[in-house]
């Protein structure tokens, strides 16, 4: 018998939706995913019918042959990597 989880850790979270954990605080942070905390050390936990319903970073942003577009925008961490000092002559090009 396989039972479905309906409540979610962080690392769980992040599983389901295939994304890193550092995405799943982001959305937390910017209101985007509902959390809830529990215990005394305040954990994290996630409902599966939000998770569900989580904006996904691909959503809207893939070609018409269905590869992903990679912008900064659809990627936090692309847009760090770009984003920096010793790349700044590659903006000019």
């Amino acid at each position: 018998m396989v039972t479905m989880n309906e409540w979610f850790t962080v690392e769980e979270a992040a599983s389901y939706l295939r994304v890193s954990k550092r995405t799943i605080y982001k959305l937390t942070q910017e209101g985007r995913l509902p959390a809830f905390r529990i215990g005394e050390e305040r954990h994290r936990r996630f409902r599966r019918e939000d998770l569900d319903r989580a904006p996904r970073p691909s959503e809207g942003l893939r070609t018409p042959e269905g590869l992903l577009k990679l912008t900064a925008k659809s990627d936090p961490v692309l847009a760090e990597i770009w984003d920096n000092e010793r790349d700044a002559a590659y903006d000019r090009i």
